[in-house]
């Protein structure tokens, strides 16, 4: 089932088209949908398709693979053979001269690259080659590793400049990864993607007739299960080949957050910053920085970008001998739901409230739209206390607090009060105050007529 990616398809789409030559790199974290968007996209071609995976082998195995896909696609003959990959790039250029093809290079990162005869500079000969000429070709390369992929088109690197679009395939946000889910709730349908993320791969895996708690047994509390299997490979793949981000990542897990905090557990030798500036870049963590002093270290945040891997830490990783002898249901109740109720859907909500204002602010429907949003932090010196402020956002005419509330009961007047006498005493000038609720707002609340959002909102909204 293909859901989603309404923009990226029909970039992608838009590209196919035509017969003159255009060229895209697609790239993501693994199992992000990169490879379903390309099928998507090149379902209905009027072309040739060719399209070559390859593997993480030594290079002539990939060479060979990709001679025998060229080979069979094109008729060529039995003795034709490639000694490189520019040989075997040039035989599908040559021939997209005389008909329109579409060739997939998917995994394109586990290809050696860098040097004279690295398949990026390979590549790049062959399209500045032919690139202004009549060739009928439109090239895809797709790939994993993203830092690596990044670099790749960097300037003076081969393949600079030598895309007409460069797609980075991200997990789907929490309304997208709903479409998993129709018949959920609201509440359910937050607290899978909580859960679960919106990495499609992991969204799949779970049964829409089930309840998240049940996919939460299944998947996550029975040892070697599909998830924890892919999981377990994510984490050696992606997290284990940075020095010290295992570490730093299950500290961030436990709500270990700030940079501090990290370094006061690990000390200044593990030099977590490296980790968490890997983290980052990896797309596994994000920087969250108050919206008013951006470069301010103290109030300076880190939390997860993957709420799969965000789970796992939290509950998974750090009591595999538990969760084995405890059994899957007991190992819910006694280790995981409680706090999953109390401490990590809350913290989830706000971070679920800002993609619901970013999506209302894209579609129009806030006015007038923000260009910044985030957090701020207000130290009150006077009465010794710290005020968070969830979520901020600043348009042109200022600031907009938006108190968020995971919780039974609806927000109230005294909510209110309290939200409008901190806004009142801390230094960043708010114009305006918002409330998202996940029961919705009291009576009283509503004949005031204040801005409020619930959590039945956030799936009522019509997405891109």
């Amino acid at each position: 089932m293909f859901v989603g990616r309404k923009e990226e398809l029909g970039i992608l789409s838009e590209l196919l088209e035509g017969d003159d030559f255009k060229a895209c790199l697609i790239y993501g974290r693994r199992r992000v949908g990169k490879s379903e968007l390309i099928k998507e996209a090149t379902k209905k071609i009027d072309g040739l398709l060719l399209p070559f995976e390859a593997k993480e082998v030594v290079l002539p195995l990939n060479i060979r693979a990709l001679e025998n896909l060229i080979k069979e696609k094109l008729s060529l003959p039995s003795y034709v053979h490639f000694s490189n990959l520019e040989e075997a790039f040039e035989a599908v250029f040559s021939q997209a001269m005389k008909q329109k093809i579409v060739l997939v290079l998917d995994e394109f990162s586990y290809l050696p690259l860098g040097g004279e005869d690295g398949a990026d500079a390979s590549l790049a000969k062959v399209i500045d080659k032919y690139r202004n000429t009549q060739c009928h070709l439109k090239l895809i390369v797709s790939g994993s590793y993203v830092d690596m992929l990044e670099k790749m088109i960097e300037k003076n690197r081969p393949l600079h400049g030598r895309f007409d679009q460069a797609l980075k395939i991200k997990e789907f946000d929490y309304y997208d990864a709903s479409l998993f889910f129709p018949d959920y709730s609201a509440e359910e349908k937050f607290k899978a993607y909580a859960c679960f993320s919106g990495l499609p791969y992991a969204l799949s895996l779970c049964d829409p007739k089930k309840s998240v708690e049940e996919n939460i047994i299944r998947l996550y509390c029975r040892p070697d299960s599909i998830l924890d299997l892919f999981v377990k490979e994510t984490v050696n793949a992606e997290v284990s080949k940075v020095e010290g981000l295992n570490s730093v990542l299950a500290l961030i897990g436990r709500g270990k957050r700030k940079f501090s905090d990290i370094l006061s557990v690990l000390g200044k030798d593990a030099r977590p910053e490296y980790a968490l500036e890997k983290g980052v870049g990896l797309g596994i963590l994000t920087k969250v920085t108050p919206i008013n002093e951006p470069d301010n270290r103290k109030l300076t945040f880190y939390s997860f970008q993957d709420n799969l891997l965000h789970f796992y830490y939290r509950y998974i990783l750090s009591s595999f001998a538990s969760r084995d002898l405890m059994g899957p249901e007991n190992y819910f109740r006694e280790v995981i739901k409680e706090d999953l109720e109390t401490q990590y859907l809350p913290l989830l909500f706000e971070e679920v409230s800002k993609e619901f204002l970013i999506r209302k602010n894209r579609e129009g429907k806030i006015k007038p739209p923000f260009y910044q949003i985030g957090t701020y932090s207000y130290n009150d010196k006077t009465n010794r206390v710290n005020l968070p402020f969830d979520v901020v956002t600043k348009d042109k005419t200022g600031f907009t607090s938006y108190e968020c509330k995971y919780r039974k009961e609806p927000i109230g007047e005294e909510v209110a009060k309290e939200e409008e006498s901190q806004t009142g005493s801390s230094l960043l000038p708010f114009y305006r105050l918002g409330y998202i609720s996940k029961t919705g707002f009291t009576e009283s609340f509503q004949q005031k007529n204040k801005l409020g959002y619930s959590l039945e909102d956030f799936y009522a909204c019509e997405g891109k």
